[in-house]
């Protein structure tokens, strides 16, 4: 797809939800025998993202809520990340609060489409390790083109990049 307008499928804002997901799925399973994760997010008419929801799968075709992002409050829900139940993730929260405040560095697949779902497998440690590694880069990316640092550190933390764990 050489010198087209096409996104690089693994710099698009699915790619970069997917491998949050990834990056903190032993946080988000813990215990438990989930077997597939989705989103599902709604963007407005400017194309930023006015919600998204995670859920989880243990049995084929029976999904439950595992949390939500609003950017914005309102009467019905809270403004960021609120989890159900038992489920957290400080890792996911960091992660989508960066991706979410930075949509614009992850280009839409179709830029027609205001509904967007990404489905995820259990990983393997392979796939968990790419994840991290794909966030820890992404938000390297972002961050040069901003102020120094802040914003990678956090994201390093979430992703356990070994360079801040001694």
């Amino acid at each position: 797809m050489e010198g087209t307008n096409a996104p690089n499928a693994k710099a698009t804002f699915d790619y970069a939800l997917h491998c949050a997901v990834t990056a903190n799925w032993k946080d988000l399973t813990l215990g438990s025998s989930i077997t597939a994760m989705q989103v599902e997010y709604r963007t407005g008419s400017a194309r930023s993202l006015e919600y998204l929801k995670l859920w989880c799968s243990t049995l084929r075709g029976h999904w439950q809520l595992v949390c939500e992002y609003w950017t914005q409050p309102a009467g019905t829900h809270q403004q960021g990340v609120t989890f159900n139940k038992t489920y957290s993730s400080a890792g996911l929260v960091r992660m989508l609060d960066v991706i979410m405040r930075h949509q614009q560095a992850f280009p839409h697949l179709s830029p027609d489409l205001l509904d967007g779902l990404v489905q995820i497998a259990a990983p393997s440690a392979k796939e968990t390790t790419a994840a991290n590694n794909h966030m820890t880069e992404a938000l390297e990316r972002i961050t040069s083109r901003n102020s120094g640092g802040t914003i990678t550190a956090a994201m390093r933390s979430a992703a356990g990049h070994p360079a801040l764990e001694n």
